[in-house]
């Protein structure tokens, strides 16, 4: 009987590390494979430097460099202040992107800004068509306590924008400095 459990065992384990091998060199050859180290890049938030996950890989990227696929400077997503957001709103030189909820922005947001709502976005059907991908924009939310802004930030960083700011503080800051706000569904 031990005889026979041994046996058995033995065959699965082989089993098992035969479809770990077909796994493993499928994974390696397939243009969707997952790889099998996380890169990642740093980034500073309130002066702490963290590490995020690159979720879509492009050999043809490169964070510190310029980009030569597209022919202008790269530079990771950054944090963007108050008073150098509103210098952006104020020069019209930012596309401001609210990734509240729509009830939220409906209440009240940065007047110009697009409603994106991170829970609702369908990163499959996504689209800014568009905006240059040297385009400057601001993304943002409530405040310190919401991370959507940078969520968006980052990613529309990986799929190739290139001056791309989160703006932490968020509507929370710009509404406490009386700023000029918007209410309802148009930007």
């Amino acid at each position: 009987m031990r005889r026979k459990i041994l046996i058995i065992v033995s065959r699965v384990m082989r089993i098992v590390i035969v479809s770990c091998v077909i796994a493993l060199v499928f994974n390696s050859f397939s243009p969707k494979g997952i790889p099998l180290i996380t890169r990642y890049r740093k980034i500073t938030i309130r002066g702490n430097e963290l590490k995020v996950p690159i979720f879509i890989v492009n050999s043809d990227r490169n964070f510190d460099n310029k980009n030569r696929q597209f022919g202008f400077a790269m530079h990771p997503a950054e944090e963007i202040n108050l008073k150098d957001a509103f210098k952006c709103f104020a020069n019209g030189t930012a596309i401001f992107i609210d990734t509240r909820t729509s009830d939220r922005y409906r209440l009240g947001h940065i007047p110009g800004a697009i409603s994106l709502p991170i829970e609702e976005l369908s990163f499959e059907e996504f689209s800014l068509e568009n905006l240059g991908l040297d385009q400057k924009i601001v993304t943002y939310c409530d405040g310190e306590e919401c991370s959507e802004s940078i969520d968006l930030a980052l990613y529309l960083e990986e799929i190739g924008f290139s001056n791309i700011y989160f703006f932490i503080s968020g509507w929370q800051e710009w509404k406490n400095a009386g700023y000029q706000s918007s209410e309802g569904d148009k930007p």
